[in-house]
Formats: structure tokens, C-alpha cells, sequence
């Protein structure tokens, strides 16, 4: 009160503001710092006084990690890339810097020429730092005075104290080399814990965001032979049987989600693997609409295709693809309104086999950081399998043959940066020790799957939508499944696409020039 009273004479649009702040509310508050791109929040205790430097009461909550290292090399650069390939960073220990690492994404053109240039005024003979990479990697870097200081993002340290998915975020020309060092996380002093937690459990349910879908009652199977007006028919098959999980379960479990998965699937025409039998039986892909299957499937008529596709726009028609035995909906990245204009576009992230998940993580990350450069919000979904999604919905403007060929640019010019890391190729021989960014299910025709449906794999595993900073968490492309989403969902205090049918916005001739299509 005494800042804004003091600055009350101050111009509004003056080179000084007073930043307001926000009582209570804390998780809240994080939860949309992270979701809007924020690095994250400041949190004070307002029982204690307003004091200088570092301390309990006082406390820097990051959506990611992140701080500033000290610059120690560079690589040279490979590829089409120019300039430089990764900065090599470093702490403070003691008296010496420490090796922690080094950054190779989070650049543009103009940044890596800005780089090159002054680090190349700073180039020494020997590392200025303890154990300096060898070998093959010693005789591609570069070292130079420790007198710049970058700021980076990165997920986590490792145990050999390397960070893990770092990410350049900018230099820091305030801080002096020698004040950086190791951050440590802190955390409350008890009676703020308790506090907290006492006015967390108070107001666990006024906290839920109003844009929360509604998750259905939990039923008792053991009765139930209808739901929606569908008849369940052999209600006990069982359709997984590492869970034992039957068809009667399945269509109360899409009962129960339909707030959450519904608004993702509604109009847009569907592929479907059905499985009658169960995952383990005989499964086939279904394009087309028999007679057989129940009005509550809509028929769409699709130019080009002399039978009809399916779409559902209701609880019944969900259930009744449930009671099909469909264990995985695809769908379509358009709606049946205006079939050759595409609203949702999504980048497949399938690692080949034996790559660790922190790869896919790394290359989720390395989409999101390109497509929100350009401008695109982007959200997160898992497979249900060994893969992440990464998604971004579109107003109706391009045309298929647009939105595909802008994916796959966005893909090549992430495979051109790091060849050894990332391919666009579809066959396994191209795939060896790689993550394959697959951009193909952007053509007209093309589907992929949907958010909250199940797969037809061990476990029921169902693809779903995460937090962005839940990638720093232990949590992997089929973590969630028909046995445990209802619980995570539950525990929800907003729903990590909520704004994701609200997003306006669509692919520029800006975009297309930035990663090299011709407009």
C-alpha cells in the first residue's frame, strides 16, 4: 500500500509500475502462469515483512526450471545451421567454475550470428572450467573467458550435476559471472505448510476452475445393461484382461469422462479400431458406415468416398461405439461442417525402439519451442502408447495440401538441425536411434487419436491431455488409463486444454517464411 502510494504521481504508462499481486489462490495462480508461457511466479509470505535477498518468506516458484550459467565454449555448428552449434555453460563452486552442461537449442538465426560474434572476441587456448569434455567433443568446441551469462530453461539436473533439456532463453547483461551458482530449490517453513494445507483442504472445491468439466458419478456395474438409451450387449466380455476390464466397464468409464472427451470429438469424421473380442483377438480399422451400426453414429457424406464416415455428437453415440467393441477413435483434423478446411493439426512423437522417454520429451519440447517461436500455442497430449502429441488447433482458413506441407516444414527443419537426433521418415531404416516426428496425419484423410480414447494395447491405455510442466514429472505416454484417468481428472483443479476450442489463430505467410516454404 505504501508502494502504490508513493507511486500514485507516477505516469501509467511510465518507465515505472507498480506490479500488483494476488492473495491466495496460490495454485491457481501457478497453474496459469505456466499454462500462458510465464517462467513462473513470485510467492511471499504476507505475515512477514518485506525483506532484501533470499530467504523462506519469499520464494521464486518456476514453471521450469531455470537460471543463468556462465559461458565457457561453444561448438561448431552442423548442418545447415550457422553460427554456432551449442553454448557450453558452467557454475560457480567455491572458487572454480564447474562444468554443467551445454545448450544447443532456443536460437534463431539472428541470435547464433549475435553469439558467434561476440564470443569469438573471447576465444582462449584451455577450458576456464573443471572437467572440460575430451576427445572428439574437446576437439569441436571452442573455449572462451567466462564473462557472458545466459539464461536457461532445462527440465531437471542429472546425478552427474549435467542439466537435462535445457533451453537458451536469452543472456542475462546484469548478472556478473562470478555471483552465478547452483540453485537450490526451497521450500516453506512449516507453519506456512501447514497453513496452506489447512486452506487447501477448506477450499479444495471453491478452488476448481469454473472451465472444469463436470466428471460423471462413479456406478456400480454389477446391474447395469444400458446407459443412454444403448443396450450393452455381452456386457461381461472382457475387452482387457490384464485388468479384466469388460465392455459394460468401458462404456461407464466413456460415461462417466463424456464432459472431457466429447467437445474433442463432436462432428468430425472418425476412423475406428474396433476389437470385439477384446485387444488381444482379432482388431480392424473401420472407415465407413454399414448399416449395421446404430443411427446414433451420424453418416457423413465425404466428397470422393461413395460410402459415408461416422461422427457422434451425443453421449448415445459414444456409448454406442463402446457396445461396437471400438477401443480407439480417430478422428479427423476437421469438422463435418467444412470438411476441406482443417482446425487441428498434431506432430506425432514415436521414438524407435530402446530410446529412453527423456528423448521424447526433449523432442516435444523442441516442437513446442519452433511452433511458439513462430507465434502457435501448442498442448500436450499422450499417445496412450510410447509417444507424446503435440497439437495445435486452427481457425478454418488453409486447405489441406497448406496445413500438411506447413508441417512437414516445421518438421524438416528440426530434423536439418539435429539429423542425428530426429527424422521425417516413415520406414523403420530411417528410424534407427531416432525420434520420428511424424507430420502425415495432417493430410486430408489422415487421423490420429483422439484426446481421452482408449488404445487398444495392454492395460487400457488412454491418450491424455497433460500440463506442459507435467513433463517434469514421472509421467509417461501410457500412464493414464481406464482404471486411473477418472481419479486424475478428479483431482484436477483446471483442465489442461481448457482454452484449446477457444484459440484464434492460424498459419501466417510469416510462419510459412520462417521455416523455409515459399509463400
Amino acid at each position: 500500500r505504501a508502494l502504490a502510494q508513493l507511486l500514485e504521481t507516477q505516469p501509467k504508462e511510465g518507465v515505472i509500475r507498480l506490479s500488483d499481486h494476488v492473495q491466495g489462490a496460490g495454485d491457481d495462480f501457478y497453474r496459469h502462469s505456466c499454462q500462458y508461457g510465464l517462467e513462473g511466479m513470485i510467492s511471499k509470505r504476507a505475515d512477514l515483512p518485506y525483506e532484501s535477498g533470499r530467504g523462506k518468506g519469499w520464494l521464486k516458484v518456476k514453471c521450469l526450471k531455470r537460471q543463468e550459467f556462465v559461458i565457457v565454449g561453444f561448438t561448431d555448428p552442423e548442418g545447415s545451421r550457422t553460427g554456432l552449434g551449442a553454448l557450453l555453460l558452467a557454475v560457480n563452486q567455491g572458487d572454480d567454475l564447474v562444468f554443467a552442461g551445454k545448450v544447443g537449442t532456443g536460437f534463431n538465426a539472428k541470435t547464433l550470428a549475435d553469439l558467434r560474434k561476440r564470443l569469438g572476441k573471447l576465444e582462449r587456448k584451455t577450458p576456464a572450467f573443471q572437467k572440460a569434455p575430451r576427445g572428439a567433443e574437446a576437439r569441436r568446441s571452442h573455449w572462451v573467458e567466462p564473462r557472458l551469462v545466459a539464461e536457461v530453461a532445462f527440465t531437471e539436473w542429472t546425478g552427474d550435476g549435467i542439466l537435462r533439456h535445457p533451453t537458451f532463453q536469452g543472456l542475462r547483461e546484469d548478472k556478473a559471472p562470478t555471483d552465478v551458482v547452483r540453485e537450490v530449490e526451497q521450500k516453506p517453513p512449516a507453519k506456512a505448510k501447514k497453513t496452506v494445507a489447512k486452506k487447501t483442504a477448506a477450499k479444495k472445491t471453491a478452488r476448481k476452475s469454473k472451465d472444469l468439466p463436470a466428471l460423471g458419478p462413479e456406478r456400480d456395474p454389477e446391474d447395469v445393461t444400458e446407459i443412454a438409451g444403448v443396450k450393452i450387449s455381452n456386457p461381461d466380455r472382457v475387452l482387457y484382461p490384464e485388468q479384466g476390464l469388460t465392455k459394460r466397464e468401458l462404456a461407464l468409464f466413456y460415461e462417466r469422462i463424456q464432459a472431457w472427451i466429447l467437445p474433442h470429438l463432436e462432428n468430425r469424421p472418425l476412423t475406428l479400431v474396433r476389437c470385439p473380442e477384446g485387444h488381444e483377438k482379432q482388431c480392424f480399422y473401420q472407415k465407413h458406415i454399414s448399416e449395421q451400426v446404430p443411427a446414433t453414429v451420424k453418416r457423413i457424406k465425404i466428397e470422393g468416398d461413395s460410402a459415408p464416415y461416422g461422427a457422434i455428437d451425443s453421449l448415445p453415440g459414444l456409448i454406442s461405439l463402446a457396445q461396437m467393441g471400438v477401443l480407439e477413435i480417430h478422428i479427423w483434423g476437421s469438422h463435418t461442417d467444412d470438411i476441406e478446411r482443417p482446425d487441428y493439426i498434431v506432430f506425432d512423437l514415436d521414438p524407435d525402439e530402446g530410446l529412453g522417454w527423456d528423448r521424447v520429451v526433449e523432442g516435444a519440447l523442441k516442437v513446442r519451442e519452433l511452433l511458439e517461436g513462430l507465434g502457435l500455442q501448442t498442448f500436450l497430449k499422450t499417445t496412450g502408447g510410447k509417444g507424446l502429441h503435440v497439437c495445435v488447433p486452427l481457425v478454418r482458413r488453409g486447405d489441406w495440401d497448406d496445413v500438411k506441407a506447413f508441417t512437414k516444414a516445421v518438421v524438416e527443419k528440426i530434423v536439418a538441425e539435429e539429423p542425428s537426433r530426429y527424422t521425417s521418415k516413415l520406414p523403420k531404416a530411417s528410424r534407427k536411434g531416432k525420434i520420428f516426428i511424424d507430420y502425415l496425419r495432417n493430410g486430408r484423410g489422415a487421423t490420429s487419436i483422439a484426446a481421452y480414447s482408449t488404445r487398444s494395447r495392454p492395460n487400457a491405455p488412454v491418450s491424455t491431455p497433460l500440463f506442459w510442466e507435467e513433463l517434469e514429472t514421472d509421467v509417461r505416454g501410457n500412464t493414464y488409463t481406464v482404471r486411473n484417468l477418472p481419479e486424475r481428472l478428479e483431482g484436477l483443479d483446471a483442465d489442461p486444454w481448457a482454452s484449446f476450442l477457444k484459440v484464434r489463430q492460424s498459419i501466417t505467410a510469416a510462419m510459412k517464411k520462417a521455416v523455409g516454404m515459399k509463400t
